[in-house]
């Protein structure tokens, strides 16, 4: 990783003087670009995994197409789980379906998961990553993982779920069983994250995407413990972002978990973000993706404004604040990168 460690995207995470903010997008290597559906053909984004020559090409496709600071390791959240023995299929315009449902109950079964081991189970995840920094010259690259809750529920809900009523009945119910429900992703996790290091990625990210959907006292007592256990036994050389679908009203909550950056939603302003919490943590974010994708002078505007926002933040990544929507034009994105990289500090 040493080879990186001067990139505009490290040096500003670090809170380094940078002579502008960097840039990458959440789920930039993805299907709004025609060479995406080339490379895939007609797999699922969990099949391409055991190709990692695609997989990589995949990866370091908006570097080459886009300018991005930073490239996004092309996975899926739900390979953990794939690889021990959960079949999913992911439904278009819905995504992962689980075909069957975690019985919280069954101690062995939640142990089992939390024993995942990435060189056993999941190895073209590392080859990827591989084969991926063979490919980017001097731009870093950022592992990632699903978080605690959000992993876990798709197997407890069986398909994304906005009310989480099996996962609240639990908590309800069994709120132990709950308990070493998200002990064992956080072990999970911890291994997984630490293997992607150990591969080369630079920088990691959380996708917790769905615990900001939780009442605050349902994530500080089931869902932070675990998170800071991952985040605290990561390197603390590499840098490590928190990203929630919904950050507003749940910033304090997140902050506990101690990442270096947070990544906050279109609603969350990011100057007001960083001074509430008093300067200790980065801000990410925060362009509405409906803005990137409707593209013109709104989105022309949009961008300054957080760029505006974001005058005199050195510890600042532009992003959006989820990630790129699927009918996105590129000429869209590369303008954001374009504005953003004119902007100096």
């Amino acid at each position: 990783m040493d080879e990186y460690k001067d990139s505009l995207m490290l040096r500003a995470m670090r809170g380094e003087n940078v002579e502008r903010h960097p840039v990458w997008f959440m789920r930039q290597a993805g299907r709004y670009l025609k060479e995406y559906a080339m490379l895939k053909g007609g797999r699922n984004v969990l099949d391409v995994q055991a190709y990692p020559e695609t997989a990589s090409e995949i990866t370091v496709l908006p570097v080459r197409k886009l300018g991005v600071d930073a490239a996004v390791l092309y996975s899926d959240i739900m390979v953990p789980i794939k690889s021990v023995g959960y079949e999913l299929h992911i439904e278009e315009n819905i995504g992962p379906i689980a075909d069957r449902l975690l019985d919280i109950s069954d101690n062995d079964e939640i142990e089992r998961i939390g024993r995942f081991d990435c060189e056993r189970d999941a190895p073209y995840v590392l080859e990827n990553i591989r084969l991926s920094r063979e490919k980017l010259e001097g731009i870093p690259l950022i592992g990632f993982s699903g978080g605690p809750f959000t992993l876990f529920s798709y197997i407890i809900e069986g398909r994304p779920s906005r009310m989480f009523e099996r996962s609240r009945k639990i908590i309800k119910e069994d709120p132990e069983g709950f308990e070493r429900a998200m002990n064992a992703a956080s072990t999970l996790i911890t291994n997984y994250l630490k293997a992607q290091i150990r591969a080369g990625v630079s920088v990691v990210q959380i996708f917790d995407s769905w615990a900001g959907l939780l009442e605050k006292e349902e994530y500080e007592r089931f869902v932070l413990g675990p998170t800071k256990s991952i985040l605290s036994e990561l390197p603390k050389n590499v840098p490590k972002i928190y990203f929630s679908a919904k950050t507003a009203g749940m910033l304090d909550s997140f902050a506990k978990s101690n990442p270096d950056f947070i990544s906050v939603d279109p609603n969350t302003p990011i100057r007001q973000s960083y001074y509430r919490l008093d300067e200790k943590f980065g801000i990410q974010g925060n362009l509405d993706p409906e803005l990137a994708k409707a593209g013109g002078a709104a989105m022309e505007k949009a961008v300054m404004n957080i760029l505006d926002d974001a005058s005199g933040i050195s510890r600042f990544v532009f992003n959006l604040g989820h990630g790129v929507l699927k009918d996105t034009p590129p000429e869209n994105l590369k303008k954001i990168v374009d504005i953003v990289k004119a902007q100096k500090i």
